[in-house]
């Protein structure tokens, strides 16, 4: 084997080496987009099935409402973190689903005083921010889904 050879072998062995490594990244590249797509999809489909954010201007409280309310928002609440958890370290979405939350977190605290016309305004803010956010969430990929909070509540 002369140095022609050897440099010949040596050089196809590095290019292999660096397109498979290339393919790999680029592999779990996708696979990382894809499941955080899901994620959101997912996100935006349990909170479309969500009741609590079905609201009008004029309703009463029946017995029990406010208590299914809270826990509905609580629940959407881990939803979100979990969306989160499950996204790639610099997504677009992170910024949203912070926002989520943190008008969750609002809501909850406004709950905690105990006063029910107040709650009430609270969850009305509350519906109209969620369906912002996800309208901004929707405007970040034409894969992600557009259905507004409460839209598919039974």
């Amino acid at each position: 084997m002369n140095l022609s050879d050897f440099t010949e072998t040596a050089l196809s062995t590095f290019l292999g080496a660096a397109v498979a490594l290339s393919s790999s990244s680029l592999g779990q590249r996708r696979a990382s987009k894809l499941a955080e797509e899901a994620a959101i999809n997912s996100l935006i489909l349990d909170l479309s099935a969500k009741r609590a954010f079905v609201v009008s201007d004029d309703w009463s409280w029946r017995d029990g409402e406010i208590d299914r309310i809270q826990g509905s928002v609580s629940h959407s609440r881990q939803l979100i973190r979990e969306t989160r958890t499950s996204l790639r370290p610099r997504s677009k979405a992170l910024p949203i689903l912070r926002s989520m939350t943190r008008s969750c977190n609002l809501f909850l605290e406004i709950h905690e005083d105990g006063d029910t016309e107040r709650t009430k305004q609270a969850l009305i803010t509350l519906s109209s921010e969620m369906t912002k956010h996800v309208t901004a969430l929707s405007k970040l990929s034409p894969h992600y889904y557009g259905d507004r909070p409460g839209s598919a509540a039974l």
